[in-house]
């Protein structure tokens, strides 16, 4: 099956958007990599709800969690964009439509 190129988690030299073909033996690593940026979205999402429990914060250090904030969201954003890329390959269709047809002949 002729799989379509993937679009890769990171860019390259200026910014330029960066692809693999399959078994090019990125997978992994732009795999690991998605995994973290959605750790780390986790870790801000916990930090910023213990920030906003404290009386004392100043409005300087809420700008500064939002735009952090803003800046993760972003990023879990690309990655939802990046799988859903995959997700609507045509070797995931045909994989879905095979898995399809196996579950219905039980």
């Amino acid at each position: 099956m002729n799989e379509p190129m993937r679009r890769l988690p990171w860019t390259g030299p200026g910014g330029r958007v960066e692809y693999a073909a399959p078994g090019e033996g990125v997978d992994q690593i732009a795999d690991s990599t998605e995994q973290h940026i959605i750790s780390m979205a986790s870790n801000d999402a916990a930090y910023a709800l213990t920030v906003v429990e404290r009386p004392e914060v100043s409005n300087a250090e809420l700008c500064a969690l939002v735009r952090k904030l803003a800046t993760t969201i972003r990023d879990v954003a690309s990655v939802a964009e990046l799988r859903g890329e995959r997700l609507n390959s045509p070797a995931a269709r045909a994989l879905e439509e095979a898995l399809r047809a196996a579950l219905s002949q039980h």
